[in-house]
């Protein structure tokens, strides 16, 4: 009777060895399936097949619900077949599938990109304010630096001087270690002819990363050379701007953002 029992119990973890290993099997051929239709939406989209290629990248998110890369080669189809609000949720679920950024895995260019093409489609193609208007509401709710850094970039895109350098500073008094904010605040304060408080970001931004090249030439612009002596000398304010801190009717660059347009695999959507 024991060695029955013994056979049965055998045979039962054999079986779910089996089933594990077939599970196993079936989760590579996906992610494989999904390899193929990102190749293949890549390819369409090159040949400028949008609607080709947006179906190959919704492919992939099936097979691979949490690839980011896809959802930003789809968000770029829907931006070439002017599905602005479908655009919109691909680079919005693309920004959420991105691995911490404490963590190996996590991709600084991927992010850069979703993030940036966001923010340029929130700022053309939402007339009514809603996607804005959430974006308030959850930065404001959560207290979260990135949701404002993101406004602070929709509203430099549309030209608003005012309400991007005061968002870009609330970024900043969240979250004062983040250099890319702090770079891109002093740099826009640059362009706009703001020269005492660019110095001032510039400087701060310099301290969070003394080898960045653009920081470095927009600091010898202003006066000063980069250096130790630059590290001793005192932060700038963390308060938050008031009204009517720039001159909105002064051009409003996108020089210093990343766009897809790096490599020809990868080219920008038409605006």
């Amino acid at each position: 009777m024991k060695s029955a029992i013994r056979i049965m119990q055998c045979i039962v973890l054999a079986g779910g060895a089996s089933l594990l290993l077939s599970l196993s099997g079936c989760g590579s051929d996906l992610l494989t399936y999904a390899q193929d239709s990102k190749r293949a939406g890549i390819g369409q989209y090159n040949d400028g097949r949008y609607a080709e290629a947006a179906g190959s990248f919704r492919n992939a998110v099936r097979q691979d619900p949490m690839d980011p890369e896809s959802e930003y080669w789809l968000g770029l189809c829907y931006e070439q077949t002017r599905s602005y609000h479908e655009a919109i949720n691909a680079y919005k679920t693309g920004l959420h599938l991105m691995p911490d950024q404490n963590s190996v895995r996590f991709n600084p260019d991927l992010y850069a990109k979703l993030f940036d093409r966001l923010a340029h489609v929130i700022a053309q193609y939402d007339p009514a304010n809603t996607e804005t208007d959430l974006l308030v509401k959850t930065a404001s709710d959560q207290k979260s630096d990135e949701q404002y850094w993101l406004l602070g970039r929709v509203f430099r895109y549309r030209g608003d001087a005012d309400s991007a350098m005061d968002e870009y500073h609330r970024s900043i008094h969240l979250n004062p270690e983040n250099f890319a904010v702090q770079k891109e605040l002093g740099l826009y304060l640059e362009q706009l002819g703001q020269m005492q408080e660019a110095s001032l970001v510039l400087r701060d931004a310099y301290r969070l990363n003394p080898g960045d090249k653009d920081v470095d030439a927009a600091l010898r612009r202003a006066g000063m050379e980069p250096g130790p002596g630059l590290l001793v000398q005192n932060r700038a304010p963390k308060t938050l701007p008031p009204s009517g801190l720039a001159d909105p009717s002064l051009s409003t660059p996108a020089a210093h953002t990343i766009t897809p347009a790096q490599d020809p695999t990868n080219p920008s959507p038409h605006d």
